[in-house]
């Protein structure tokens, strides 16, 4: 080999020597992590569960009699007050009613007035009657009146079935479905419109029968509806029946203040605060899995080390560790990418 060729080797070798060692120190120098130490502290109980918004009191307006739809002056989401016109239904029929039940007592008046009238006058004369044609007389005059008692209720019978034909809103609301159409035919009992009070407004929460037990009437709650809408409220009622197939009861949960808009059986998810519990704090962030077990990493002697965790409470971004902590140990801040094991070097976070 010459002399030129050799020396090329030689320094190819030292160079080559040269960028191992470097990167063996860069591989072996230890990764800076972003880390925060355990704390005693405490995080609010919460009970979870999936709901739905419904009326307390729902109110369903329908006909009291048989007759035609003539007008519906609502439509859904309209606001009405108390007494406020819904509907119409064809009058015409009631209407002729009340005025032959009118005709007719009118006549049985007329009738009444001819009695009393005979009346007065044979006993203005008993002495030269024969009892039998005072008595005769006396006895049409309790007829009479008995026929116009009867008239009287037929006619305001009729007048009540007119009535019914202005469908009005009994108490003051929100349209929430318009149930029939002009031109329908409806029956005693047709719904024609389904109105709720805004104030009665509720979320029947379905709670797990295992967690149920510490829900109590009157806590707090917070109510976040699909439209994304979050809103405070309190335990109003809980069921004493769980369902058979779910395990679930039912725990209705009132507004504090009812949502500006809302849809009946609306989906929501309804969050109980139960109470407070005590333990080590950390944030959420630092949670990591590894076998199937949920814990952190610690920072111990340069290293990071995977700590399996028993955990409670979990709210606001931050769990309570009832067990596999202690306060002030160092733990990594974000550990997805980081593995248990290297060598990580601590850098508090601010």
């Amino acid at each position: 080999m010459t002399r030129k060729p050799l020396l090329k080797f030689v320094v190819l070798a030292v160079l080559g020597a040269a960028s191992l060692v470097v990167a063996g120190a860069w591989f072996l120098r230890p990764r800076p992590v972003e880390v925060v130490r355990a704390a005693e502290g405490t995080l609010p109980e919460i009970v979870h569960g999936p709901g739905k918004v419904e009326s307390a009191i729902p109110i369903t307006v329908g006909s009291r009699i048989t007759a035609v739809v003539t007008q519906v002056t609502v439509d859904e989401g309209a606001v009405v007050q108390r007494g406020q016109l819904l509907a119409r239904l064809d009058e015409r029929d009631v209407a002729a009613r009340v005025a032959a039940s009118q005709a007719m007592l009118e006549r049985g008046r007329a009738q009444l007035r001819l009695a009393e009238s005979i009346e007065r006058r044979d006993r203005s004369v008993q002495d030269y009657l024969s009892e039998a044609a005072v008595e005769a007389t006396a006895a049409e005059v309790a007829v009479r009146r008995a026929e116009v008692a009867s008239l009287e209720q037929d006619l305001r019978y009729a007048q009540t079935q007119l009535s019914f034909t202005r469908i009005e809103a009994p108490t003051n609301g929100v349209i929430v479905a318009r149930l029939a159409e002009p031109g329908e035919t409806v029956a005693p009992g047709s719904p024609i419109v389904r109105m709720v009070d805004p104030s009665t407004l509720q979320v029947v929460a379905r709670i797990d029968e295992t967690v149920v037990g510490r829900v109590e009437q009157g806590q707090p709650t917070s109510i976040r509806l699909r439209s994304g809408e979050t809103l405070p409220g309190r335990v109003s009622r809980i069921s004493l029946e769980s369902d058979a197939a779910t395990r679930e009861l039912e725990v209705e949960v009132a507004f504090d203040r009812p949502p500006e808009r809302f849809a009946i059986d609306q989906e929501a998810e309804v969050e109980i605060h139960v109470g407070d519990a005590a333990g080590i704090v950390v944030p959420e962030s630092a949670l990591v899995r590894q076998d199937g077990r949920a814990g952190v990493l610690l920072v111990r002697d340069g290293r990071a080390r995977f700590q399996p965790l028993e955990i409670g409470a979990w709210a606001d971004g931050r769990i309570i560790a009832t067990k596999g902590l202690h306060p002030e140990d160092v733990l990594v801040r974000l550990p997805q990418d980081v593995r248990s094991g290297e060598r990580v070097r601590a850098v508090e976070g601010h």
